[in-house]
């Protein structure tokens, strides 16, 4: 009885290394064949970056098999490049892979310790431009950030503020902004109030936000009041108050015009009565 058992276990027990050994072959075969070769790349989600800057970044090269490729190595490798962030790759029967990225874009600019930062949208520091203002970047100078002044500001690391809800509301800000294009026009953004955001544009107009709500609709009212008004004359000085999220308060309602200068009523002389 207990020979015919162990008989059974050894029988099982080779059946189960045959169906190893069938498997390792198998995935040699496949991990070998050319039909899980990388034939062609494609990159999407860059903007400025080339798709060759990505490739050779990623190091993956044609006719490299799609088993020696995982997510974490492309992440790991792609992400030495504080310009991209990884985001998935796939791969179809034509052979060809491809890689999606978020590429991080300088959206705005932030003085830290006397020295000026360049920020992606979610506050990762892309940039250290010194004590000079950075010109290249098409966003805002954004200010009311609360940093412990124990903390340091690292490039490639995200600003180390102390409301992270800050870099939050500016993110959603800022992605609005391009969203309706308006982000080439906002010099300032102050993210101090989260309740009580404002923006200032380059003709010198104040933006109310109020809080971070309806965003998109309360710029797109902002755009709007500022097409209609900017041909009327200098919108310098004025603030439009989109914080209700339906409509805009104009301050002042109407544009000034200039005051005539009083002068003086001219009066006839008196007659003379002769003599």
């Amino acid at each position: 009885m207990k020979y015919e058992k162990s008989r059974k276990q050894s029988k099982h027990t080779k059946a189960m290394a045959v169906v190893v050994i069938m498997a390792v072959v198998a995935l040699f075969v496949l991990v070998s064949s050319r039909v899980f070769a990388v034939r062609d790349i494609m990159v999407v989600g860059n903007r400025n970056l080339l798709r060759e800057e990505v490739i050779t970044q990623s190091g993956v090269e044609i006719g490299d098999n799609l088993f020696g490729i995982s997510a974490s190595q492309l992440k790991a490798k792609l992400e030495k490049n504080r310009y991209i962030e990884y985001v998935s790759h796939g791969f179809d029967y034509y052979g060809t892979l491809t890689i999606h990225i978020n590429e991080r874009l300088g959206m705005a600019v932030v003085n830290a310790f006397g020295l000026y930062y360049v920020l992606d949208a979610s506050g990762m520091v892309l940039e250290c431009a010194g004590s000079a203002y950075p010109d290249t970047v098409s966003g805002p100078k954004v200010s009311g950030f609360a940093i412990d002044d124990h903390s340091r500001v690292t490039v490639g690391q995200v600003l180390p503020v102390q409301d992270q809800e800050q870099l939050v509301q500016m993110e959603r800000v800022l992605r609005a902004m391009d969203e309706v294009g308006l982000l080439g026009r906002i010099t300032m953004l102050d993210v101090k109030n989260l309740d009580n955001l404002y923006a200032m544009t380059t003709d010198g107009a104040k933006i109310v936000l109020g809080d971070d709500s309806s965003l998109t609709t309360k710029l797109l009212i902002a755009k709007e009041v500022l097409a209609v008004r900017e041909p009327l004359g200098s919108v310098q000085g004025a603030e439009i108050d989109v914080s209700s999220g339906k409509d805009a308060h104009y301050i002042p309602d109407v544009l000034p015009t200039v005051t005539p200068v009083p002068t003086a009523t001219p009066t006839l002389e008196p007659s003379q009565t002769p003599a």
